[in-house]
C-alpha cells in the first residue's frame, strides 16, 4: 500500500520538476504492452457490461510444535465422505482462509489475445501498483515543462499536465460499472496450500507467513483468497462467500476461520452485511491490522487534501518520503517552480488521479472513513453516470456503519472475534491527518482498534485520565497501555484485541510474534483472550520484524561448518545463534534484546566472511548533511516560496 501512495506522490512531485519521471517508471511501473495511453483513454469512458495432523494437549506442547519447521505438504486424496483433508473434518482444527491486504495478490495485465502481456524485457506486466505509460508522460510534458520553467509562468501547463496524467494512467482506469477497463487477471488459488505447487506455496507463505498454523492443522486446512485490490467490492465479497462454502465441502468441516488483513477486512465487512447467515459457517475471525472504518489517509486523498502547508511542502514532506540526500535536493529544486504553480499542479493532478483510479473503484471506497462518505458521494457520485457506482458504494457504506452491530450479532451466535492492532507509527506525511491521528502508517488507530482511545504519536493520554470501560464489564481489568497512550476499554473488543507498539503496517507480516499469536488463536482453545497467557501474549506488546533473520541469516549461520573456523569464532557463532534463538522463542518483545541478538550474529558472520559488512556510506552521509543544511537554510532565510516568487508568496 505504501508503494501505491509513494508512487502517487512521486507522480505529483516529479511533474513539478524535470528530474523524477524516469525514476518513477523504473520503480515498478510498466509502459503498456498494447496500445498507447491516448488509445486506451478512449475506452475508459465506456462501461463494461455486466498434511498429517498433529495435536497438542497443552500450550507448552504447542510452543514446541510451533518452533519446528513446517512439514512438506503431501498430496491429499478424498476420504470416503468426499473430503480432501486427511482428517475428513474430524481433527478439531477449523480450516482457515487468509484474506490478504492491498497489493498482496498478484494481478497481471492481459493482451488482446488473453495472454499475460509482456514488457520490453519479456517480463509479465503486473497491474500493481499502477499501470502508467511513463514514456508517453515524458514525451508529452518535456517541452511544456521546459517552457514553464523558463518563463516561470503556468501558460496552461498545470491543466495540460493533469490531462496527460489521465491519459498516461488510462490502463489503470476503472469503468462506470466498477470494473477495470483493462483486461486484468488475478492469480488465484482455488485449492488449499497442500494442493499448491512449490512456487505457489512460496508466494503464499512469503506474503502471510502462517507456517506455524499449517504445521499443526495441516496445509490442507489453509487457503489463500486472492483478489484485485482495484476490483469490485461486492463481487469480491460474493466470491469469498463461495470460497467459504467450497472450503467446508473440501475439508469436511462445518465451520471455517477467516483472517482478514488490512484491506481484506473491508471484504469481510461486506460479507457480514450481505450474508448474515455466514455466521453459521464461521468459527473464528482474526482481524490483523484491519481497516474497519477505512483509512484517514485514503479519506484525505479522496477529498483532495495534501500536506501543502509551508513547512510540509518546503521542508519536511519530501525528505520523509525520499531517503538520503535526494529528498533534500528535491526540496531545493522544487523552488525552481513558482509556489502557486506547484500548488495548482498538486491539486489538479490529485483530481486527475481521483477521476481515473478512485471515483469508480468500489474497493478503494471501502477505505473511505464512514464520516467522510456522505459528502464525498454527494460530490462525486450524484450524477446519473455514476448511479451504479453509488448503488454499490451505498451498500458498502451501510455495511461499514453496521459493522459493530454485525460483529456483536455474530458473537452472540458463537463466532469468536479477535483483533491485532499496530500503533504509535505516524500516518504517511503527505496527508494532513498525519499530524492528528495515531496509527500504523496506513490505517488510523480508531479504525484498526474498532474505537479504542489513544493519544497522538508518543503522546500519553491526559493527566488524570481514567479507564473508561465503555466495553469492558470488569472494572478490575487494566486496559491502559504501559506507556499510557492507549485505553483499550473503549474498543469494541477489549478482551480480545492485542496491540503492538511502534509496529508499522507493512512490517506486520514480518513480525513473528504477530504470526505466532494469530496461529495460536486459531489452533488452541487455551488462548481465548488477553487474560489467557499474559506471560506469553500480553494485551500490549512491542513490534519487531524478524523475517530476514528467521528466513535467511539464521539458517545460513546454522549451516556453516564450524570445523573450518578458529575455535573462538566457532564459539562466538554458536553463542550468537543461541542468543537469536532465545530471543525468537520469547514472545514478549524487548526491542533492545532483538536488535542486540541480530547485531551479534551479524558481527560474527562479518568477521568470518560469511556476509559482507555494510558499505561505507560516508560520502552519502556527508551529501545528506550538506543537502539538508542547504534545504533548511533556504527555508529559514528565503522562506517557503520559489526562487522567483515575491515575499507575498510566503503567505
Amino acid at each position: 500500500m505504501k508503494k501505491l501512495f509513494g508512487k502517487t506522490t512521486a507522480i505529483l512531485l516529479t511533474l513539478a520538476l524535470l528530474l523524477g519521471v524516469t525514476a518513477s517508471g523504473a520503480a515498478g511501473t510498466q509502459s503498456p504492452a498494447a496500445g498507447t495511453a491516448a488509445q486506451v483513454a478512449s475506452k475508459a469512458a465506456a462501461p463494461k457490461l455486466p498434511g498429517n495432523i498433529t495435536t497438542a494437549s497443552s500450550v507448552e506442547q504447542a510452543v514446541e510444535i510451533l518452533t519446528k519447521e513446517a512439514p512438506a505438504a503431501s498430496a491429499t486424496a478424498k476420504t470416503d465422505d468426499g473430503a480432501l483433508t486427511q482428517c475428513g473434518g474430524n481433527c478439531g482444527h477449523s480450516p482457515s482462509i487468509l484474506i490478504p491486504g492491498i497489493g498482496q495478490s498478484d494481478v497481471y495485465l492481459l493482451d488482446e489475445n488473453g495472454n499475460r502481456a509482456l514488457d520490453e524485457d519479456g517480463n509479465q506486466i503486473s497491474a500493481w501498483p499502477v499501470l502508467i505509460d511513463t514514456d508517453y508522460l515524458i514525451k508529452k510534458l518535456a517541452l511544456p515543462l521546459a517552457k514553464m520553467l523558463i518563463t516561470q509562468r503556468d501558460n496552461g501547463f498545470t491543466d495540460f499536465a493533469a490531462k496527460t496524467v489521465k491519459e498516461a494512467l488510462a490502463q489503470s482506469a476503472i469503468g462506470l460499472d466498477g470494473h477495470p477497463v483493462s483486461n486484468i487477471e488475478v492469480e488465484k488459488y482455488p485449492y488449499s496450500v497442500a494442493a499448491c505447487n512449490e512456487q505457489e506455496r512460496g508466494k503464499i507463505y512469503n506474503t502471510i507467513p502462517l507456517q506455524d498454523y499449517s504445521a499443526v492443522a495441516g496445509e490442507d486446512h489453509l487457503y489463500f483468497f486472492a483478489y484485485n485490490s482495484f476490483g469490485n467490492n461486492i463481487e469480491i465479497a460474493e466470491e469469498l462467500y463461495q470460497m467459504i462454502q467450497q472450503v467446508k465441502r473440501e475439508t469436511g468441516h462445518d465451520k471455517v476461520n477467516i483472517i482478514p488483513i488490512s484491506l481484506g477486512s473491508t471484504i469481510a465487512v461486506t460479507l457480514f452485511e450481505l450474508h448474515p447467515e455466514v455466521k453459521d459457517d464461521l468459527d473464528e475471525v482474526v482481524f490483523i491490522v484491519p481497516a474497519l472504518d477505512g483509512s484517514r489517509l485514503v479519506g484525505d486523498l479522496y477529498q483532495g487534501k495534501f500536506s501543502t502547508d509551508n513547512q510540509s511542502l518546503y521542508r519536511d514532506l519530501i525528505p520523509s518520503l525520499v531517503e538520503g540526500y535526494s529528498g533534500y535536493l528535491i526540496n531545493v529544486a522544487l523552488r525552481l517552480v513558482p509556489k502557486q504553480i506547484v500548488l495548482d499542479l498538486l491539486d489538479k493532478v490529485v483530481d486527475a488521479m481521483r477521476d481515473v483510479m478512485l471515483t469508480n473503484c468500489t474497493m478503494l471506497w471501502g477505505l473511505v472513513p464512514s464520516g467522510d462518505y456522505d459528502a464525498l458521494a454527494a460530490e462525486y457520485l450524484a450524477d446519473d453516470a455514476h448511479a451504479e457506482i453509488r448503488r454499490q458504494t451505498d451498500i458498502f457504506h451501510q455495511a461499514q456503519l453496521d459493522v459493530r452491530e454485525n460483529i456483536l450479532t455474530f458473537k452472540e451466535s458463537g463466532v469468536d472475534f479477535y483483533d491485532i492492532v499496530d500503533y504509535n507509527f505516524p500516518l504517511y506525511s503527505f496527508v494532513p491527518s498525519s499530524k492528528t491521528c495515531n496509527g500504523d502508517g496506513l490505517i488510523h488507530f480508531d479504525s484498526e482498534s474498532i474505537g479504542a482511545t489513544s493519544g497522538y504519536i508518543n503522546t500519553p493520554l491526559p493527566d488524570g485520565y481514567v479507564q473508561q470501560n465503555t466495553h469492558c464489564t470488569d472494572p478490575s481489568h487494566n486496559h491502559i497501555s504501559p506507556e499510557r497512550i492507549v485505553d483499550a476499554s473503549t474498543g469494541l473488543l477489549p478482551e480480545t484485541t492485542f496491540y503492538f507498539l511502534n509496529q508499522d503496517h507493512e512490517g506486520t507480516g514480518r513480525n513473528d510474534v504477530v504470526m505466532k499469536l494469530a496461529s495460536e488463536i486459531l489452533l488452541y482453545d487455551e488462548l481465548k483472550d488477553v487474560h489467557s497467557m499474559p506471560e506469553r501474549f500480553p494485551q500490549f506488546n512491542v513490534g519487531r520484524e524478524t523475517k530476514w533473520l528467521r528466513r535467511d541469516t539464521l539458517p545460513m549461520a546454522k549451516a556453516i561448518d564450524r570445523s573450518t573456523l578458529a575455535p573462538e569464532d566457532a564459539a562466538e557463532l554458536q553463542a550468537a545463534i543461541e542468543q537469536c534463538e532465545t530471543m525468537l522463542n520469547t514472545t514478549v518483545v524487548v526491542y533492545d534484546d532483538f536488535t542486540a541478538a541480530q547485531q551479534r550474529l551479524d558481527n560474527i558472520l562479518i568477521k568470518i566472511g560469511a556476509i559482507q559488512p555494510p558499505k561505507d556510506d560516508t560520502t552519502g552521509k556527508i551529501a545528506t548533511a550538506l543537502c539538508k543544511l542547504i534545504s533548511d537554510a533556504l527555508y529559514q532565510y528565503w522562506g517557503p516560496r520559489g526562487f522567483t516568487d515575491g515575499v507575498d508568496a510566503i503567505g
